[in-house]
This record gives C-alpha cells, sequence and structure tokens, in this order.
C-alpha cells in the first residue's frame, strides 16, 4: 500500500488529539508518533501542536497541514483503490464480521450489499449478537471484524470509530403525551420502560447517559426487557410504554406515524459504532471493507 506515513501519523494525532490513542489506532508506539510528528515539524520548520491545559491543540500551521493530508491521503487512497482494481487477481477470501444488532438490521445490509457487488469474490459471514457477545467474538476469533456500539471499553481490543447515532426516547400512539419542554432526566422514573437485556450497547450508554444526569437505573419503571429491537418497536405499537431505541431503527415508524418520539429536556444521548479487531490484525479484507464503509458515509 502507498502512502505517506508520516502525513498518516499526522492526520490520526490531529484526529484524536492524544499521541498515545493515536499510536494505539497505529499499531506503533508512542516514541514512534513523537518521532514522526518531529521529523514533520523539523521539515516544515513548523510547530504543529501545542499543549492547553492538559491535552493538546493543532497550531495555526497545523491546521493548514492538516487540510492538506487529508487531501493527499485520499489521493493515496484512490490511487491504490485503482491499483488493486486494476490488478489481474481479483481481491478474494472471507469477511468474517460480528455485529451489534442495530448495525446487523438497519445499516449493515445495503453496506454489504454493494460491497459484494464490488467485491465478488470475497465470501461475507455474518454474526449477530449484543456489544458484549461480538466484542467477546473478535478477542476469541470466531469472527476477524466486529462493529459495536457504545463506548470502546475492552483494553484487549482495538477500536476506529465509524458512524455516529442518537439514542432517542420512543413510544407508541398510546403512550402519554410529554411536557412541551419535554421530559426531565427525573421524570423519567414515572414512565413505563421497555429496555435492552443487559450486555447490549444500547442500554449500557442509557444508563451511562442518565447515571450523568443523576439518575440510577434502578430508580427507573421497567416493565420487562426484550433482547429484539423489532420486538419491542411491535410491543410499543400496542402498548402506552416507552423504550430508549437508535434512531437509525426507527426512522420508518417515525415517518409513518407508527412510533413518536417523546423529547427529553436537557439530554441529548449520542454515540458511536466503532470497528472492533484484536491488536495486530492487519487482514486486508478487513481494511478493505473499513474503508469502503467510511467512504460510503462519506458521501450520503
Amino acid at each position: 500500500m502507498i502512502t505517506d506515513f508520516r502525513l498518516k501519523v499526522f492526520e490520526t494525532v490531529a484526529r484524536r488529539l492524544n499521541f498515545t490513542r493515536a499510536a494505539e489506532e497505529l499499531f506503533i508506539t508512542q516514541p514512534a508518533v513523537t518521532r514522526h510528528v518531529k521529523e514533520l515539524e523539523r521539515l516544515l520548520d513548523a510547530r504543529l501542536f501545542k499543549r492547553e491545559g492538559r491535552g493538546i491543540v493543532l497550531t495555526e500551521e497545523g491546521s493548514r497541514l492538516l487540510a492538506h493530508s487529508r487531501r493527499i491521503l485520499k489521493e493515496y487512497e484512490a490511487l491504490n483503490e485503482d491499483m488493486a482494481s486494476a490488478g489481474n487477481a481479483p481481491v478474494s477470501g472471507e469477511l468474517s464480521l460480528g455485529a451489534s444488532s442495530t448495525m446487523a438490521q438497519y445499516v449493515l445490509p445495503p453496506l454489504l450489499a454493494l460491497f459484494s457487488r464490488r467485491y465478488p469474490d470475497i465470501r461475507i459471514r455474518l454474526k449477530s449478537g449484543n456489544t458484549e457477545e461480538i466484542e467477546q467474538a473478535v478477542q476469541d476469533e470466531t469472527v476477524q471484524l466486529g462493529i459495536v456500539e457504545g463506548t470502546a471499553t475492552r483494553k484487549d481490543l482495538h477500536y476506529l470509530p465509524f458512524l455516529a447515532d442518537e439514542i432517542i426516547l420512543a413510544g407508541g400512539m398510546q403512550a402519554a403525551p410529554a411536557p412541551r419542554d419535554g421530559l426531565t432526566a427525573t421524570q423519567l422514573s414515572g414512565i413505563p420502560l421497555i429496555m435492552r437485556e443487559p450486555g447490549s450497547g444500547t442500554r449500557r450508554i442509557v444508563e451511562e447517559a442518565l447515571k450523568a444526569q443523576g439518575v440510577s437505573p434502578s430508580e427507573l419503571h421497567v416493565l420487562m426487557t426484550l433482547g429484539n429491537t423489532e420486538s419491542i418497536k411491535l410491543y410499543l405499537e400496542h402498548s402506552p410504554a416507552c423504550a430508549f431505541l437508535s434512531s437509525l431503527a426507527v426512522r420508518e415508524e417515525l415517518k409513518n406515524g407508527n412510533l413518536k418520539r417523546i423529547p427529553l429536556r436537557h439530554m441529548e444521548i449520542r454515540r458511536s459504532f466503532h470497528f472492533a479487531t484484536g491488536h495486530g490484525d492487519h487482514s486486508r479484507i478487513n481494511e478493505l471493507f473499513i474503508r469502503f464503509c467510511k467512504n460510503y458515509y462519506n458521501k450520503i
């Protein structure tokens, strides 16, 4: 693969604003990251980062270099893709993929169809489960690449951000109307709720958000837990209960009026989906799929 690794290191540090996290993403040591950045600063005779509080920020010169770096790195990606597609031997093998349920049901199907059309000699195997199950499958090497939701927590895995999402409170037409300015976090204790099962990334991120608002999960009025988003949506359509669900999962129901969004006051629950791999996993097919997914969502 042709690239300018120094620019790649710089772009990663600029994006993460953390030398240690950049090193983890690039599978190199922190001293190596520092060395590459210092070499760029020497060549350009410019300071690229400066300390601010406990972290780092880009200097004016660093910001200018970042804009150029991203354009240059995209050209390298286009070059590599073009040369690979022009080769005599098509890319072949197996994409062993594990995805949390929101990803597997609502995001991946069109992506997999397009990827399969582009790379017909790559066999795709998909395992679906909650976040904890997929993380364990990656660790056990029963799948090579995972896509999980919520915060990246396991030190034995390498995480790469993929896609942002919002968790909303949804209810059916029987759900009680919320105040005009939205429910407060403390008022949620009086709302009958359907929750995802323990181990679900959605549940984990919701509980973290509520704790940040001073609400313990034990204070919630949980009618039941269900392990499937489709089951929860159908339940809500026939019940006054509400549930925290991915905005990606309820687009059609909100559009056709089967479900409605219950506004929350001073509380937004956002999360990122991450690719998860074992440390040191440099599978070409994994990298190809990750790049394909990111390019797809950059274009829409």
